[in-house]
């Protein structure tokens, strides 16, 4: 008898805690999308069961696994990210080819988080100039420094007669920062700029990258489960990083006001750029090199308000200096209205949008001499 009654209740209790359970997830699923929450979304697939990128390589860190295949899904997007067997996200490409060839160089915003592959920048400027545009782009704190060093270690392999480099100045600064990043990602395995203009010295936070805490490994299956078919689980993961950064002491974080943009730079942050810019320049040769630099919305916003443009002014003319065209696309947004200018970013993430890629791609395609 007291067998039944313990088995009924423990029957009810798990039906009480599945209905439980099932209305959290409908809750959050409408609350994530209202309050317009940035976190990844369950796929109800097993196409995230790991990060799209590590710390692979030895000479600049990050890079995608081989061949590996990953699906992002927010509240604004839902895209699959392919990588070639190189570790990047872009179709096969040769070694050497006839035909005239761009390497692109740059971080997230180059490499298309957020928009499927045909709506990329890269993509836009292949198809419409028919000129092969090899993308190198990488997500995960990639800065001018891996630029560089990606440059010169492998994509120079391929044969090109043109390199495009994006900045982008929100973060770029930051990522190349060694204090800021280990601070906030001392056990990554990334290169970094150490001493004073132009007498560097090229660093890793830590010696081994096999040390590195952004390898590889295999999630448990439950954790698996849980991060492609819970909202529960993203949330938990959201809260806790969110947790994590308010425990770390005010004075090791960046007040809004202090962190690097167009408009908020050192002297020592922007030196680090302009040698970086410099390296790939003497590496390119006679090939031409195209810099140009990224807003974010934020930073249209500020633009608008006071008309201060430190960093396209700096950079201009350290571009001239180096023979390198350099394109600001913070002033070219002018063209738009308010409720034009939102639209070039995902809501969700920050990135370009579809109409963020194109907007970048007109104006490369008609202000670059390479492409007239």
């Amino acid at each position: 008898m007291l067998k039944k009654l313990f088995l009924k209740s423990l029957k009810n209790l798990i039906i009480i805690i599945g209905i439980t359970f099932v209305l959290l997830e409908i809750v959050l699923a409408i609350y994530i999308r209202v309050a317009k929450i940035k976190i990844e979304l369950p796929t109800y697939t097993f196409q995230n069961t790991h990060n799209f990128w590590f710390d692979l390589d030895e000479n600049f860190g990050t890079r995608h696994l081989a061949n590996d295949v990953y699906r992002q899904k927010k509240y604004c997007f839902d895209v699959t990210y392919e990588a070639n067997s190189k570790g990047f996200r872009d179709v096969e490409r040769e070694l050497q080819s006839t035909s005239h060839r761009v390497i692109a160089l740059g971080d997230s915003f180059t490499e298309g988080i957020g928009v499927n592959l045909e709506d990329r920048l890269t993509n836009l400027l292949e198809e419409n100039t028919n000129i092969p545009h090899l993308n190198f782009g990488l997500a995960g704190n990639f800065g001018p420094t891996q630029y560089w060093m990606l440059y010169k270690t492998h994509a120079i392999e391929y044969t090109h007669d043109a390199v495009l480099v994006g900045v982008l100045p929100s973060n770029d600064f930051i990522d190349d920062d060694y204090e800021i990043g280990l601070q906030v990602g001392g056990y990554r395995y990334r290169p970094f700029l150490k001493g004073d203009y132009p007498n560097y010295e090229l660093v890793y936070h830590i010696k081994n990258i096999e040390n590195s805490r952004a390898r590889p490994r295999n999630p448990h299956f439950i954790n698996k489960f849980l991060k492609n078919f819970t909202h529960s689980y993203n949330m938990y993961y959201y809260l806790r990083t969110k947790r994590k950064i308010s425990a770390i002491p005010k004075d090791q974080l960046l007040e809004e006001t202090k962190i690097p943009s167009y408009f908020n730079f050192t002297e020592a942050q922007f030196d680090r750029l302009h040698y970086t810019i410099k390296q790939i320049k003497t590496l390119a040769g006679n090939r031409p090199v195209m810099v140009y630099s990224i807003p974010i919305e934020k930073e249209i916003k500020s633009y608008r308000e006071h008309k201060k443009n430190p960093l396209g002014k700096q950079l201009k003319a350290v571009c001239d200096s180096l023979d390198v065209e350099y394109l600001d696309l913070l002033p070219k947004t002018d063209q738009f209205l308010e409720e034009e200018y939102k639209t070039l970013y995902l809501p969700c993430d920050g990135h370009w949008s579809e109409a963020g890629n194109a907007f970048a791609k007109k104006e490369i395609e008609s202000f670059f001499s390479y492409y007239q």
